[in-house]
């Protein structure tokens, strides 16, 4: 888990996508932790969080440990920001635990998802590549993840271990599948009818040139949610955070100014 900035200031908590780690929204928070808390979150086989031995880590157990790591911390209604697959364990909490958020935040993600433009993108089979040096995990993936070799290598210190082998392996469990909706992992997103049901502030955010989420599935699900709002971050397909930082942090920003606006309006 990453904590950054003070304790006094509104607090986000970021929830990365599957087969990464949290470390993934450092450079996010970097330019947002002058003026919030921000905590990012490994979920269940990823990062430094313990791998099942069971290997059991289905959407509604990993959405049950969000919920008890938000009334752990005894976090004061934080909003929370879930990408992709965290966006997934997001939308359950909003609809089981809605008194533990202040605000949601949906990045590229939705009831309707795009699962067939998901199957046969690198994103799925990546996560279980064996790489005998980081260096070309580096040169294999800055060019298609849009990020300085720097920041790559950087990263991989962090998203990585290294096998009694020698080979190198994402912080990941390739017991969790990756290539699309299955009863084990994915028992049944929440529907566009059952979030209807979700009295609170949610804001869905769109990657412009997105192929998980379709720009009219985007629409109906902001208008479905009674005090839903859509936005598209341009420049970008599905890794929005990664790909365009400082669009989405510009995003959020103005969203949480707009929610303190509001507060300060009705007090």
């Amino acid at each position: 888990m990453l904590d950054w900035g003070e304790p006094s200031n509104p607090t986000l908590v970021l929830l990365h996508g599957g087969a990464v780690t949290c470390r993934t929204w450092g450079p996010f928070c970097a330019m947002l932790a002058d003026r919030y808390r921000l905590i990012a979150v490994d979920m269940r086989g990823h990062g430094d969080s313990e791998w099942p031995r069971d290997g059991d880590a289905d959407h509604n157990l990993m959405a049950n440990d969000l919920a008890k790591l938000l009334t752990a911390m005894e976090l004061d209604k934080p909003i929370v920001v879930g990408h992709s697959v965290g966006g997934m364990l997001l939308m359950r909490v909003m609809l089981k635990s809605p008194e533990l958020l202040g605000s949601a935040v949906l990045v590229d993600v939705g009831p309707k998802t795009a699962y067939n433009g998901w199957k046969a993108r690198k994103e799925v089979t990546e996560p279980s590549r064996l790489y005998n040096e980081l260096e070309e995990y580096v040169q294999r993936n800055a060019p298609r993840l849009k990020r300085s070799e720097e920041h790559m290598r950087r990263n991989a210190r962090h998203e990585f271990m290294q096998r009694m082998d020698g080979q190198y392996q994402l912080k990941y469990d390739p017991r969790h599948p990756m290539g699309g909706p299955d009863e084990k992992t994915m028992p049944g997103l929440p529907t566009l009818e059952q979030m209807a049901a979700y009295q609170g502030r949610c804001l869905v955010v769109r990657g412009g040139n997105s192929w998980f989420l379709a720009a009219d599935d985007a629409v109906e699900f902001a208008e479905t949610l009674p005090r839903g709002e859509l936005t598209t971050v341009p420049n970008c397909e599905h890794m929005v955070y990664i790909e365009n930082t400082v669009g989405l942090a510009t995003v959020i920003d103005s969203y949480v100014n707009s929610l303190e606006t509001i507060t300060g309006a009705i007090a």
